[in-house]
């Protein structure tokens, strides 16, 4: 009977502890199933997407702005300029100057003398003077006098500059005309100069 004790005893002893052995690995691996276990690779590779996430914002916050002409431009609903004067938009606009070449610029028609005419030939010439009785040869086309400005268009157009035109010299006066462009459809103006009292007007015949 000892014998088999002993036999028996030792046999449950052997199971017992091949029991505890297994029984540890079977907790070991419970744990690594557990819902709050992970890989060990998984942790480092959300540092590391934390990482470039971090330096994605860095990058974003260091790189230079680049800005367009549409950021400077002024909306005159949304940006308005407190400090903006409008005076210009009420200025009355200047004259533009004429862009033709006008004789005796500075001296009206009624200032001038006609003193001669010259006529028979090719290209009839008529003299007149100024204010300093200088004598200025003129021939047909040639623009004289001082500039009158006209309104065009309303109170928003814009001035124009008019001159008088030699339209005909004849052997006792000089023809001048003048568009109105206020008046397109009408007829130009039209201003008669008769030679000045004591001038001369010889009637010349071409050879």
């Amino acid at each position: 009977m000892s014998s088999k004790f002993r036999v028996f005893a030792y046999l449950l002893l052997v199971a017992s502890i091949g029991v505890a052995g297994c029984g540890g690995d079977d907790e070991e691996e419970y744990q690594g199933l557990g819902l709050g276990a992970g890989k060990a690779g998984d942790g480092a590779e959300n540092e590391s997407d934390q990482d470039n996430a971090n330096q994605g914002a860095v990058a974003a916050e260091s790189a230079p702005v680049v800005y367009t002409d549409e950021d400077f431009s002024e909306l005159d609903i949304q940006n308005r300029d407190p400090f903006r004067s409008f005076a210009k938009a009420f200025k009355a606009q200047a004259a533009a100057p004429a862009q033709r070449r006008v004789l005796l610029p500075s001296t009206s028609l009624d200032e001038m003398q006609l003193i001669a005419i010259v006529t028979g030939i090719a290209t009839p010439r008529a003299m007149l003077t100024d204010t300093a009785k200088v004598g200025h040869v003129i021939r047909r086309g040639d623009y004289i006098g001082r500039p009158e400005v006209v309104q065009t268009g309303g109170s928003e157009g814009m001035p124009v500059t008019l001159n008088w035109r030699v339209d005909r010299i004849r052997p006792g006066s000089v023809v001048l005309t003048r568009e109105d462009p206020t008046s397109p459809d009408k007829p130009p103006l039209t201003r008669v100069m008769p030679l000045h009292e004591g001038g001369e007007a010889p009637h010349l015949t071409a050879p």
